[in-house]
């Protein structure tokens, strides 16, 4: 596929911004695996308009609404870096089934599978 020329530079740009974004790999020993449970939580929130009549006069109404926040589930391993930083990552759930606390991660690696 040919694409104009400006069009590939604009790609090639962003995605090489958007890897360099990401920093190193993470590399080291995991210290902890945590898992979060998918979470659903309801609320309320005030709904209100505004309005003014033909004589100038403002008029608030509000509502209470009900809302719904979902939160997926997540897998996440804390891993001590060779360079001696310490790093919370979330994982695939295979990733975390299959690692344990005490193995070496390589990000890299992982990736590749």
């Amino acid at each position: 596929m040919n694409r104009p020329r400006p069009l590939t530079a604009v790609v090639l740009a962003a995605a090489a911004l958007a890897l360099s974004a990401c920093g190193d790999p993470v590399v080291g020993t995991i210290t902890a695996k945590e898992y979060d449970a998918a979470e659903t939580k309801h609320g309320t929130r005030k709904d209100c308009t505004t309005s003014t009549s033909s004589t100038g006069t403002k008029t608030t109404k509000c509502k209470t609404v009900p809302t719904t926040t979902r939160e997926p589930e997540e897998w996440e391993l804390t891993v001590a870096e060779d360079d001696g930083d310490t790093v919370e990552i979330g994982v695939a759930q295979e990733v975390y089934d299959r690692v344990e606390v005490g193995d070496r991660y390589d990000e890299a690696a992982e990736a590749a599978r």
